[in-house]
This record gives C-alpha cells, structure tokens and sequence, in this order.
C-alpha cells in the first residue's frame, strides 16, 4: 500500500479514496499485479512484505515508497479520556473497565440473540477506514457475480485476498472499479439488507465514511448467519477476513475466527470487527497509547487494541 508523503498529510486526508490502513490509492483500471495464490498468512511480523508488485512511479504518480518495518511512533498519543494531541503517558497495564471512556470502546452481541447488544465505552468518530473493504468486496459480490463466490475470476480473487487479508488499498480500489454503476448506493444497498438503516457509503473515500461499531457488530453477526448478500457470500467473506501475521493484534490476541481492522494516524481511529467465539464484535480507540507503524506504512494503536481485546474476551467469559 501507498504511503502519503508529509505534504500531502492533510490535504490528504480529505481526499481519501478507501483510505483507512490508510493511504489514498491511485486509480488502478487494470489492477494490481497479485498472485491469487500469494500466502499472505505465511509474510514474517518482523518484516513484512507486499503482497503485489509496486508499479513503477509516473510522472503523476509520486506516492510510491518502500514500506518500513513496523516501529512505534516517537510522537506521544493521549491517553484515555484524554485530549487529542495530549502529553499524558501511553496507556500501560490491564483495562479493568471502559464504562465512561470516551476514547475507546467495544461492542458485542451473541450471535444466538443479535439483538441483545452491549456497549462500553465511547468514542468521538467512528470513521471506518480499512474496515470498509469488507463493504467493498460484499457489493462487488452481490452485483457481480450474483452472490456465488465461484464466479469470481481468478484476477479478482487475488485482489479480494489481497484486500481482506493484508489490507492493500491498491486491490480494493481494483475491485470497486468492477462494481457497476454506483459504488456506494450498491455498499448502501448491502447494508440496508440487513437492516443498518444508519449507515450510508459514499462512491469514493469509503475509508472516511461513519460506520459505528454497533453497526459493525450487526454486519458481523449478519455474515454469520449468512445473511450478506448470499450465505456462500458470507461464508467467503468470513473465509477471506484472515489478516496477515503483522495485522494479527486485538481480536487476533484472543482467538478471533475472522476479523478485519482499520487503521491511520497516530491521532485518528484504530479499530476491529470480527467473530469471536459465539459473539459478534467491534472495538476501537481514537489515538490512545502509542502508535506502532503498520506494513503500510500508516499507524495503529496495537497496545490499546490488545488490551481492549483481553477486556472483552474477559467480558465474554
């Protein structure tokens, strides 16, 4: 994935394209060239590697640079409850409680009783970045190949793998292309099937749109009872939602079945939605504890993350 130069940073980030692990992909009409069958599971934590070719940069493409290995960030993240951009130190030690957060929160829901949710804590946005590709490869499903999975072309299941599992911005702006017509009225459309009423996708910047975690909670308990767009589609979706070894914090600390995460700044959302267990769940954290650079060269909240998830995995029994 393309990483911003600081110049761009932000004017960059109003003009996202599926931002959110999180860099703004050029136009790829043709696609990335990714192998279908590329074992991104198998790509080491400690150096991580793409998963596609980088394309050679152009004279209108200067947003090509090598990946880093991931690293903390040296700025200093508020802690929770705390302003952006505060000096307190990174939070340390076992979270007891997220009741009266207002940074971080989780969200869960058996999924024998979907709606029997449960919230705690509380966040000030809910941007979805990354965690959009899923939305993004459900509408391409449903209005491309019909909801069976089988008729994926073998070009496009390397880039949904690619998209789903090491989050590559270049994959999913590929597969959104195939998507005929409206992109986002037909994410919209996917969403308004399982009865999100809330939640509305723009054609373009699908990483900058609201997606709550309650909502996110409901998508999930959705794809477990197959309910996107066709129970082969869900069960595909879920089968693909298996992040590389280097994404593998949070919900994949506590046994996560499936998940997916988003991520930006050291300053914006980390966040995850995923099965764990017999439960449906979402968490996140706006710019809390340190920030550890990611194989896109973006940044997550990974400490947070891991101790939000030992919390809920508490909860949950």
């Amino acid at each position: 994935m393309r990483r911003l130069p600081a110049r761009w940073l932000v004017p960059g980030l109003l003009a996202l394209g599926l931002a959110g692990c999180g860099s703004v992909p050029a136009p790829a009409p043709t696609g990335p060239s990714v192998s279908p069958s590329h074992d991104a599971e198998a790509e080491p934590s400690r150096a991580p590697t793409p998963t596609r070719a980088t394309p050679a940069p152009t004279a209108t493409d200067d947003l090509v640079v090598a990946v880093p290995s991931p690293t903390v960030a040296t700025t200093t993240a508020p802690t929770a409850g705390g302003p952006p951009g505060g000096s307190a130190a990174p939070a340390a030690g076992r979270l007891t409680t997220l009741v009266g957060d207002t940074r971080s929160a989780m969200v869960w829901a058996p999924l024998s009783d979907p709606s029997a949710v449960t919230t705690e804590g509380s966040v000030p946005s809910a941007r979805a970045w990354s965690t959009s590709k899923v939305l993004v490869v459900a509408a391409y499903l449903d209005t491309v190949v019909g909801g069976d999975p089988s008729r994926i072309p073998s070009t496009e299941r390397g880039w949904i793998r690619a998209a789903l599992t090491a989050s590559d911005g270049d994959a999913v702006v590929a597969v959104r292309d195939r998507i005929p017509g409206s992109p986002g009225a037909a994410i919209t459309a996917v969403l308004r099937s399982i009865g999100d009423t809330r939640t509305s996708a723009p054609d373009r910047s699908q990483g900058m749109m609201t997606w709550t975690p309650r909502e996110q909670v409901r998508f999930m308990a959705a794809l477990a009872a197959g309910r996107v767009v066709s129970p082969e589609a869900s069960a595909y979706l879920l089968a693909q939602m298996q992040p590389i070894a280097a994404h593998r914090w949070g919900l994949g600390t506590i046994g996560a079945s499936s998940f997916k995460g988003g991520w930006l700044t050291s300053e914006t959302e980390t966040r995850q939605m995923g099965i764990v267990g017999g439960y449906a769940v979402a968490i996140i954290t706006v710019g809390v504890g340190p920030a550890v650079r990611q194989t896109d060269g973006d940044s997550a909240h990974v400490h947070q993350m891991d101790r939000i998830a030992d919390l809920l995995a508490r909860r949950l029994g």
